[in-house]
């Protein structure tokens, strides 16, 4: 404990340690000398209140709080944005069922993953063609935007046209 060890040397002094005190602190409690003058100042220095406020004279109405920000201050805005992500994932799950395991398996790989696999990689995989996979990765899309748009519209997250 820095107070104890600046008792133990007679440092009792408020501000600055002088550097042989430092050194003879930082020595006995095994931390650096900048760790010992930064804690020195941290308990030197008085309290402030985040209450207080700003002006000198205590006349002001402003106080050191209001000029605190928070980023995260919309918080319908992220609970909002979130609905909608899950929505939006959920109906893609539901929509998903249109497909058969090869086409949903394809769309997935080339479309709905960071590293997308190319199509020489799946046409090892299924033993057919890269124009094949092309192929069936165009039909599964269409078929799943055709029933995203279909359940959006029944959701009334489209209107109809």
């Amino acid at each position: 404990n820095l107070r104890k060890a600046k008792a133990r040397i007679g440092a009792l002094e408020d501000g600055d340690l002088r550097p042989e005190h430092v050194e003879k602190i930082a020595t006995d409690l095994g931390v650096s000398e900048d760790d010992v003058i930064s804690m020195n100042r941290r308990l030197s220095g008085g309290d402030a209140s985040l209450n207080a406020t700003v002006s000198a004279d205590g006349e002001g109405s402003v106080e050191w709080q209001d000029w605190l920000e928070d980023e995260d201050a919309d918080q319908a805005g992220a609970y909002e944005a979130q609905n909608e992500l899950d929505s939006r994932r959920a109906l893609l799950a539901q929509a998903m069922d249109v497909l058969n395991d090869r086409e949903k398996d394809i769309l997935t790989q080339r479309r709905l993953t960071e590293d997308t696999v190319t199509l020489e990689d799946l046409s090892s995989a299924y033993g057919v063609s890269r124009e094949r996979i092309r192929q069936i990765e165009v039909r599964a899309f269409e078929k799943l935007q055709s029933k995203m748009r279909e359940l959006a519209k029944d959701q009334g997250m489209l209107r109809a046209e």
